[in-house]
């Protein structure tokens, strides 16, 4: 009885220690991801600064990082009303790989970064506290994708077919 005790206790020891463990970051796919947001949803979420936004995660760079371009409508509302691109498709160039232990994609220049916290092959979800998107001929870009900067802000994009991403 008390071997048997022992060997349970073990397992559920053995069982708790692994999964306190860090789980091995898993690559960003590539692929289209996508979403477009209703007036609905527009007007639910006041601060919101996207209208509509579009990823490709394309071909290894490197080992270790894949190259992604994101494109952005920005909303009329939040900290972007009224701004003379509104409307306008904002484009940007991404690095994305996992060598920091998480899935991020980076702006060049510091132009900050998104984490992808959920994928799977509906979708991803990722978040930014700071990503600036819209190419300029400087370094950065023209527009923040976070409704507040510095607090996180969430977007969740569907897989759709790699032919949405055409041209991009």
């Amino acid at each position: 009885m008390a071997v048997r005790t022992f060997g349970i206790l073990a397992g559920a020891l053995a069982a708790v220690l692994t999964a306190a463990l860090p789980a091995a970051a898993e690559d960003i796919r590539p692929g289209c991801y996508q979403r477009v947001y209703s007036d609905q949803h527009l007007w639910d979420h006041p601060a919101q600064v996207v209208k509509s936004v579009r990823l490709r995660v394309g071909d290894w760079m490197t080992e270790v990082a894949r190259e992604a371009t994101i494109e952005v409508v920005p909303a009329n509302q939040g900290h972007v009303r009224g701004q003379p691109w509104v409307g306008a498709r904002l484009q940007q160039f991404l690095i994305c790989g996992t060598e920091t232990g998480a899935p991020y994609c980076q702006v060049e220049c510091d132009g900050g970064r998104m984490e992808v916290t959920k994928q799977d092959g509906q979708g991803m979800v990722f978040r930014t506290r700071y990503m600036v998107v819209g190419n300029t001929s400087e370094c950065g870009g023209v527009m923040d994708m976070a409704e507040v900067r510095g607090a996180y802000t969430s977007y969740r994009l569907y897989r759709v077919a790699d032919s949405d991403c055409y041209g991009m």
